[in-house]
């Protein structure tokens, strides 16, 4: 299959080509280790090398891509050490942020965020399927994003969405046992009842219960297994 048969269509500015491919890897259509070809994403999205190589750049210094002198560009491989340190981060930012988010985030906001925790609670009833995954992806960001953005802290929640934004997050939930499922999404039902109660000590202690189980069931399964995103 040639390269770009993976990539949606585009426009021709720089910002298209580089959110177009960071998608295509986002959603792992790309194995881990995979090549891409400058000359060869250039030709079928109709644009120069230019635009391409400054995706390539931008990928790389953003650790999506691993650009190597002399040997090309491939899809940057996920290392244990890679899990462990984004989990790291995430518990000491996300937490917090939560705790934040509860005594500001608005009515709106809290509605939400419970229709996306019922969303959540019953895909995990389901059997796993690709379709089921990127519903639960889509939701999960969803719910995350509201919360970190709810805390009133910019430079946190960009900071948290980039370390969020890589194909190890939505390779989480397919490698979930159906209690792993369960869990995370009772645990996302707590977080929306420690919001509406306003209480902030609840919401960062039940968001460091939920981080923390996720990054038990992730790294024990990559520890075994590690057919990464």
């Amino acid at each position: 299959m040639h390269t770009t048969e993976l990539i949606p269509s585009v426009g021709k500015s720089a910002d298209d080509v580089y959110s177009a491919i960071k998608q295509a890897i986002g959603e792992t259509r790309y194995a881990p280790g995979e090549y891409l070809r400058e000359e060869q994403l250039a030709r079928g999205l109709g644009v120069s090398r230019t635009p391409v190589r400054e995706a390539f750049r931008r990928l790389g210094a953003e650790g999506w891509l691993e650009v190597k002198p002399n040997h090309g560009v491939r899809v940057r491989s996920w290392s244990i050490r890679d899990v462990e340190e984004i989990f790291e981060a995430r518990m000491l930012i996300e937490p917090y942020l939560a705790g934040r988010a509860a005594t500001g985030i608005a009515a709106p906001e809290l509605l939400t965020l419970r229709g996306l925790a019922d969303e959540m609670l019953e895909i995990a009833k389901n059997p796993v399927t690709p379709e089921c995954a990127d519903r639960w992806f889509a939701a999960n960001r969803r719910f995350h994003d509201i919360i970190s953005g709810a805390a009133g802290n910019q430079r946190l929640d960009q900071s948290l969405r980039s370390m969020k934004d890589v194909p190890l997050i939505k390779w989480t939930f397919n490698i979930y046992s159906d209690d792993d499922r369960a869990r995370s999404a009772r645990q996302h039902v707590e977080i929306v009842e420690a919001l509406e109660s306003r209480d902030a000590v609840w919401a960062e202690a039940v968001m460091t219960c939920h981080i923390r189980a996720a990054q038990k069931s992730v790294v024990e399964k990559f520890r075994q297994e590690p057919s990464q995103p």
